[in-house]
């Protein structure tokens, strides 16, 4: 049996078979669903990597004095402290910050997902079914491109070529806000009108 020494991958087609389960889970819940759902990832790409960052001191004082209190015991306050600056720090490198980050946003999108769940529901007929799954097609495209770079460094014989440029999504707060202002809309939109009055008799 030959095995080829380089397996070339499209990266579009790659972000479209990474996409499928948010397409799928986008024409299951629909477009109200999805909205939500994009909102809080894009909210979670913003954040992410500050809350990162700020959190690390924390991380790293908690763990080492942790491993010092196990490994010392109730001893002398000077030997703890003695062990605790013999441990090395759990996050030192930009790598594990930016890992650490990358675990914070997948965190915020799944409760975005769960929360679009419980507030939208499911769809009420196809065609929402056929926007949602737009709209996945869309958030799993932001998604992916997000997570990919981060999270694996592919090995020698895989090869992703790119065949097209793709577009690169500056996140800021005028997304969101424009996502926000589309869900509000579309919200308004959707809600029921009240039942007219009845004309005063004459």
């Amino acid at each position: 049996m030959i095995v080829p020494s380089t397996i070339t991958i499209e990266e579009l087609p790659l972000i479209l078979l990474l996409s499928a389960p948010i397409i799928l889970w986008g024409f299951r819940h629909g477009l109200d669903a999805i909205l939500i759902a994009v909102i809080g990832s894009l909210a979670g790409m913003v954040v992410a990597d500050p809350i990162a960052a700020a959190m690390v001191t924390f991380i790293n004082i908690s763990w080492r004095l942790g491993r010092a209190v196990l490994a010392v015991g109730f001893e002398p306050i000077e030997k703890t402290a003695a062990q605790y600056r013999e441990i090395e720090l759990l996050i030192q490198t930009p790598e594990q910050i930016k890992l650490l980050g990358t675990i914070i946003f997948a965190i915020i999108a799944f409760v975005a997902f769960r929360i679009a769940v419980k507030r939208a529901g499911g769809r009420k007929n196809i065609l929402e079914g056929i926007f949602g799954a737009i709209g996945g097609l869309v958030t799993g495209y932001i998604v992916v491109t997000f997570l990919l770079p981060r999270l694996f460094e592919l090995p020698t014989t895989v090869r992703i070529t790119e065949t097209t440029q793709l577009p690169v999504f500056n996140i800021d707060a005028n997304v969101a806000v424009l996502l926000a202002l589309v869900v509000i809309v579309f919200g308004v939109m959707r809600s029921p009108k009240p039942p007219p009055k009845d004309k005063e008799k004459k």
